[in-house]
This record gives structure tokens, C-alpha cells and sequence, in this order.
């Protein structure tokens, strides 16, 4: 049986979009930042499999699908560590980092530190909007 989840973000052209949350007067936010479309994988697929997508798409986080529900995220570091057989399930880490649309910068900043890792997908009311890379977070000043 075929997929059906898919990216559930903005499909405005190639790259990536902009979010559309204003500025307060406090500084920029996550949704002030461009944002890359994250894709997903079934998770019985093998890690090689995801190491090609990932190199394809150009983007070092995977969204991981189980009968039809994400359920996690792959990073750089699975993609790097994990066998080719391996299946993504068994590689991915459970979706709960996560940014949010209106957290400020220099929270996503803290969260990027203690994560250590360089992209995180940014979630709101339920719906994967696309991720932030931790390089678009530095160069925003807070």
C-alpha cells in the first residue's frame, strides 16, 4: 500500500518560504525564518534508502511515517551512524524537539545548544510547517 502522508507545509516554490508571524516588539521569530521542506519516509524503508533522499532533497532531517501518523524524525547523526539495512524505524528519535512558529530566536537558539544538532522541524497546531536550520538562527541576531 502507497503513502499517503505527505509534507503538510507551505508549497511556495523551491528553497523554502518564509513564515508569516510578525516581529514583536521583543525581536524575531522562528516564523519569521525561512523554512525547508522536510520529506517523509515509511518507516520500513532501509537507512540507505533514507541516505539518498536525504542527499537528494539536499536536507539532513526526514520525517518518519507508520501507517499514515509521523512519528519521528531522522537527523544527520542516524543518517551517518546507522547501517544500510537498517530500517529507518529502528534509526529515527520520537518527535518531541520541536520549534515553534512564534518561540523568539533566542529560545530556538537554547534549543539548537541542547539538542546539538543543526536542524529541527517547526510544528504548530498539529502541522508540520517545514524546519529551521541552526545556521538561520545564528545569523539572526536576537
Amino acid at each position: 500500500m502507497q503513502s499517503r502522508a505527505e509534507h503538510t507545509g507551505f508549497s511556495v516554490g523551491y528553497g523554502g518560504v518564509r513564515g508569516r508571524v510578525a516581529r514583536g516588539h521583543d525581536g524575531a521569530r522562528v516564523g519569521d525564518l525561512p523554512m525547508r521542506r522536510i520529506p517523509v519516509m515509511p518507516a520500513h524503508w532501509s537507512m540507505a534508502t533514507a541516505r539518498g533522499v536525504s542527499a537528494l532533497k539536499r536536507i539532513a532531517l526526514l520525517l518518519v511515517e507508520h501507517e499514515e501518523q509521523i512519528v519521528g524524525t531522522v537527523d544527520e547523526t542516524a543518517l551517518a551512524g546507522a547501517a544500510d539495512g537498517t530500517p529507518v524505524a529502528r534509526a529515527m528519535k520520537p518527535l518531541d524537539l520541536c520549534l515553534r512558529p512564534a518561540m523568539s530566536v533566542a529560545d530556538a537558539r537554547e534549543l539548537f545548544a541542547r539538542a546539538q544538532t543543526s536542524i529541527l522541524p517547526v510544528i504548530a497546531g498539529g502541522f508540520v510547517l517545514g524546519a529551521v536550520t541552526r545556521g538561520d538562527v545564528e545569523k539572526t541576531k536576537a
